[in-house]
C-alpha cells in the first residue's frame, strides 16, 4: 500500500437531510450523513479532489454498527482521508439515495451493512470503481466481505448455557430469543445466522429436558426488547433462558427479568455483542445476563477501514475475519477495567 500522511485535524459535522434537498454532502434522500475531514493530503483523483472512503450503514442507533464506523473513521483519519457515513434508518429508498448520494461526493470504497442487500446490486454493478465491502454477506457487485461463523456464535451460547444450569443444579426450562428485525429478512445474512444459530440450539436440547420456545420476536428498540420479554415471561414461566442477537437487548431483557421476578438466580440472558455495560453486567451476580461473545468492534471496522483504503490505493480489497471470544463468570474479570 502506499504510504499516506497521518491525520492532522479531524472534523465530524452530523447532518440531517431533509426531503427537500441540502448542500453537498447532503442529499434529497432524508438520510443521516457524518463526514469527517482532515487537512492533509491523502489520495487524489484527477483535478486535485481527495477520494473519500465511507459506510452506508441502516441504524447507527446500534451498538454495533456505531462501533464499526468509528473504526473506519479513524482508520480515514490515520492516513488522511476523508470519511463518510450514512445511516439510512432502515430505509431501502433511502439507502439507494444514499448511495448515490456517496458517489456524488468522491467516496470510491465504502462499507454496506445494507437492509436489503440485494436491492445494491444494481447499484454495485453500474459503480464498479467504487469497492463495496458487505458486512458478512458476499452477493454479485461487493468486492469483499466481513466474515461471521454464526455456528461458533451459538456453541459459545449453549457452553455458557451448560456452565449456568450445571452451576445452579438446572434440570429443565424453555429458551427464547430476541433478534434483530432484519433476522426476518431472506436475503439477509442475519437471517441465515438465525436458521444457523437456531439449528445449535435445538440440536443440543435433544433428548433433553431442555426445549426452544417457537415463537419468534424480532424487537424494533431496546424499550421494545424489555416488552417483549416480559410478554414471554407472562406466556410461559418455564422460559428462563434467553439469547439475545445485541448487546442492547441483552441488556433490557436482563434489567426487565430483575424487576419482574422475585429470584432471578436461575434465569440466563445470553448477548451476541459485549461492551462495558455487558460486562459490568456479568460481573454482577444479582443479573440474569450471564454471558456474551466480545469481539472489539471498533478494530473490526479499523480493518475494515484499511482494506477500503486499500482498494482506493491499490484496486485491491481483502475480506476480513471478525472473531470473538466467549465471555462468561469464569473469565470476566479479564475485562472489567
Amino acid at each position: 500500500m502506499k504510504k499516506v500522511f497521518m491525520c492532522l485535524l479531524s472534523l465530524t459535522m452530523l447532518l440531517t437531510l431533509s426531503a427537500c434537498g441540502a448542500t453537498p454532502p447532503a442529499s434529497d434522500s432524508g438520510g443521516n450523513t457524518s463526514v469527517s475531514s482532515d487537512d492533509t493530503e491523502g489520495n487524489t483523483e484527477v483535478g486535485g479532489e481527495k477520494s473519500k472512503i465511507g459506510a452506508c450503514v441502516m441504524s447507527l442507533s446500534y451498538d454495533f454498527q456505531l462501533k464499526m464506523c468509528n473504526g473506519i473513521e479513524r482508520a480515514a483519519a490515520e492516513n488522511g482521508y476523508e470519511s463518510m457515513i450514512y445511516d439510512f434508518n432502515a430505509d431501502t429508498e433511502l439507502m439507494l439515495s444514499g448511495l448515490e448520494m456517496m458517489s456524488d461526493n468522491n467516496v470510491k470504497a465504502l462499507y454496506g451493512l445494507f437492509s436489503a442487500p440485494e436491492a445494491a446490486t444494481d447499484f454495485m454493478k453500474s459503480h464498479e470503481d467504487i469497492g463495496v465491502l458487505m458486512q458478512g454477506q458476499n452477493i454479485d457487485g461487493c468486492r469483499a466481505y466481513t466474515v461471521n461463523d454464526y455456528k461458533k456464535l451459538g456453541e459459545q451460547f449453549v457452553d455458557a448455557l451448560e456452565y449456568h444450569i450445571a452451576d445452579k443444579g438446572i434440570t429443565d426450562g424453555g429458551i427464547a430469543a430476541l433478534w434483530l428485525d432484519n433476522c426476518s429478512n431472506k436475503d439477509s445474512d442475519y437471517y441465515t445466522a438465525k436458521q444457523v444459530i437456531e439449528k445449535t440450539i435445538t440440536e443440543w436440547c435433544e433428548g433433553t429436558e431442555f426445549y426452544y420456545a417457537p415463537s419468534e420476536y424480532y424487537p424494533k428498540d431496546e424499550e421494545n426488547a424489555a416488552n417483549i420479554t416480559t410478554q414471554i415471561l407472562n406466556a410461559d414461566p418455564n422460559i428462563k433462558f434467553f439469547f439475545c442477537f445485541n448487546n442492547s437487548y441483552g441488556i433490557s431483557a436482563s434489567n426487565e427479568i430483575g424487576a419482574s421476578v422475585p429470584d432471578s438466580s436461575v434465569y440466563f440472558v445470553f448477548a451476541s455483542e459485549g461492551d462495558e455495560e455487558v460486562f459490568r453486567l456479568i460481573a454482577d451476580e444479582s443479573s440474569s445476563l450471564r454471558a456474551c461473545a466480545y469481539a472489539n468492534v471498533e478494530e473490526s471496522g479499523y480493518l475494515v477501514g484499511m482494506q477500503l483504503i486499500n482498494w482506493v490505493e491499490n484496486g485491491e480489497m481483502e475480506n476480513v475475519a471478525v472473531y470473538k471470544e466467549l465471555v462468561d463468570s469464569r473469565n470476566i474479570a479479564d475485562y472489567i477495567k
